[in-house]
């Protein structure tokens, strides 16, 4: 999905319903599939640009160690560095727990799960499986499961950021960033 950070809507979710769960590790783990991109894009010569943690055994394994390595290592300085947060409470919420394991898998479900209902190549079963998995594709067109998708995510998106700015300015990025 071009459009990467429309994924979070899913930490949202998941973060409104039980808002003890860390959002750090959604947020994060919502997105690490999109980091193989330009990756798999340059090895395979164009050939694909979706592949390894596009797939369940990606996400179990390389996907889920690099959302927990991410969220407990780096989430809490970038986030309170750019952000202006406090970096005691970011951490709070990046702890390492087989809570917070469990939640990066569940991101990286999450991902693959919005992936295969648009996406004209799904490798949710690479590499048992090269050819693309298809079942859930809306409508059974790309193109228009595509538009679909997308506007839902993105009508979603805008709804928890305006839901928090009407909480007030204050804390908005903890509210966004941190849960």
């Amino acid at each position: 999905m071009p459009a990467t950070p429309l994924h979070c809507n899913i930490a949202y979710l998941i973060n409104r319903w039980k808002p003890q769960l860390s959002l750090p590790a959604l947020l994060v783990s919502t997105m690490i599939p999109d980091l193989e991109i330009p990756f798999t894009y340059l090895i395979t010569g164009g050939l694909q640009h979706r592949l390894v943690l596009h797939s369940f055994l990606g996400a179990a394994t390389l996907g889920t160690f690099l959302s927990v390595l991410l969220t407990v290592f780096f989430y809490p300085s970038v986030v309170s560095f750019f952000f202006k947060l406090d970096k005691e409470k970011v951490e709070e919420k990046c702890r390492f727990s087989g809570t917070l394991i469990a939640l990066c898998f569940v991101g990286i479900l999450s991902h693959m799960f919005i992936d295969s209902l648009h996406h004209e190549f799904n490798p949710v079963l690479y590499p048992f499986v090269k050819e693309s998995f298809d079942v859930f594709i809306l409508t059974g067109d790309w193109i228009y499961a595509t538009a679909i998708v997308t506007s839902v995510l993105l009508a979603l998106l805008i709804f928890f950021f305006v839901d928090e700015l009407r909480k007030g300015a204050k804390d908005f990025w903890m509210r966004m960033l941190v849960g």
